[in-house]
């Protein structure tokens, strides 16, 4: 039940910065109308598999912006004594980390399901399957709730929002930009190469994209994931102060 209440206000907290979030909004879907088309019309390739491969690009820069959501999330609730309330009510790290999890899929969703509409209309009827759609919300949301379960993790020991911005200004650009979301690997020179081989989201899309993994194998790769960065998040948000020092 605590989880619940948590969750609806969390729900209620994106609609009090409404703002924010609707730039968060509108961003990947303007990358996707206008950038991916450009760079199809550049390459001389046919617009429907161009708007294909770069949907679960999408997916996956999605799922990575639930990182720096969650982040910003649980700055705010350690600020302003939300996870200690909740915390002080007998709710447990599992919990708070399950109402971040909920939340930032369902809105990851919205926007995909919106890309999706999207490349249909533009790319046209062959741009997607009911079946690749089905497999982009399903390994895309377990992706997604392991960059909650990342985002919680780093949250939880950051004691500033000056802390938080500069991570954040820091780290989106590079890990998005060096990731193959809108270009092949292949295609690229060397160090970009290297750079992305660092990079997990270049790994998410290879699993999305079911390049070089079977269907079960990234389904598998999906849930290790979720697994692995909720067990870290558990174990940082059990071990946290409550509230930040931040004045």
């Amino acid at each position: 039940m605590r989880t619940l209440v948590l969750t609806k206000y969390h729900a209620l907290s994106m609609w009090n910065w409404r703002s924010m979030y609707l730039g968060r909004l509108i961003e990947p879907i303007a990358y996707f109308a206008f950038l991916a088309p450009g760079i199809a019309g550049m390459s001389g390739g046919p617009l429907d598999g161009y708007m294909a491969f770069v949907l679960s690009g999408m997916a996956c820069l999605l799922a990575f912006r639930a990182a720096t959501n969650t982040l910003a999330d649980v700055a705010n609730d350690r600020k302003w004594g939300v996870f200690a309330i909740y915390h002080m009510q007998g709710g447990g790290p599992v919990g708070y980390l399950v109402s971040l999890m909920a939340v930032s899929v369902a809105l990851f969703t919205v926007q995909l399901v919106t890309l999706m509409l999207l490349a249909v209309l533009i790319g046209g009827s062959g741009t997607l399957t009911t079946v690749t759609a089905l497999w982009l919300l399903l390994g895309g949301g377990l992706v997604t709730a392991g960059w909650v379960g990342l985002g919680a993790l780093v949250g939880s020991r950051l004691n500033s929002y000056a802390q938080r911005d500069l991570l954040i200004t820091v780290t989106t650009l590079p890990v998005v930009l060096s990731a193959p979301l809108f270009y092949p690997l292949e295609s690229v020179p060397g160090y970009l190469q290297a750079v992305a081989a660092a990079n997990p989201l270049t790994y998410q899309v290879a699993w999305l994209r079911l390049d070089g993994w079977g269907p079960w194998a990234a389904l598998a790769a999906c849930a290790a994931w979720v697994l692995v960065c909720g067990a870290v998040a558990v174990t940082s948000l059990r071990t946290a102060e409550k509230i930040t020092r931040e004045p």
